[in-house]
């Protein structure tokens, strides 16, 4: 009887641990935390106007990323550029510390927080293509005046970084 006993405590044991690791990986991947420790590359080139003539990109207002907290950093020039009539955020020297969903957003405040609401009114540019390098967004039509670049997780609500330009 005592030979079963140590056998199914054993047992016990291992599913235990095995249960354990399987959580802790699926945590771990919900969480995305090894982005954290990944870098993605682009480098786009400025957009190039048809005639290509540079005197037609205009440089509207420009800012530079700034730290949030120890964890989440910025770096680089944002800047708003327009050519032939339709405008672009353009990151230069860009690096922001990767996280899991992260989104490029214009908004009209100049002090964002880690809540939504402290974004005021803002628009979504899409995710986010490279946490280092320079890259184009493309900016809708009617929006003028959304003058803060925000870096933000959609999957946490925390804000990664932001640029305020003028």
């Amino acid at each position: 009887m005592d030979f079963w006993l140590n056998v199914y405590m054993k047992l016990k044991t291992v599913v235990i641990i095995v249960l354990t690791l399987i959580v802790v990986v699926a945590e771990l991947f919900y969480f995305r935390f090894h982005t954290y420790f990944q870098t993605q590359r682009v480098s786009e080139s400025l957009p190039v106007p048809s005639n290509s003539m540079s005197d037609s990109l205009n440089t509207i207002v420009r800012g530079q990323f700034v730290e949030v907290d120890p964890i989440h950093k910025g770096s680089g020039t944002a800047q708003i550029i327009e050519q032939e009539g339709k405008r672009y955020l353009r990151f230069e020297n860009f690096e922001v510390t990767n996280g899991p969903d992260l989104f490029v957003y214009l908004s009209e405040s100049k002090t964002p927080g880690n809540d939504l609401k402290s974004l005021d009114k803002y628009i979504n540019l899409g995710r986010l293509k490279g946490n280092v390098g320079n890259q184009n967004y493309e900016i809708p039509e009617p929006f003028r005046g959304y003058d803060t670049v925000i870096i933000w997780c959609q999957k946490f609500g925390v804000l990664f970084s932001y640029a305020v330009m003028q």
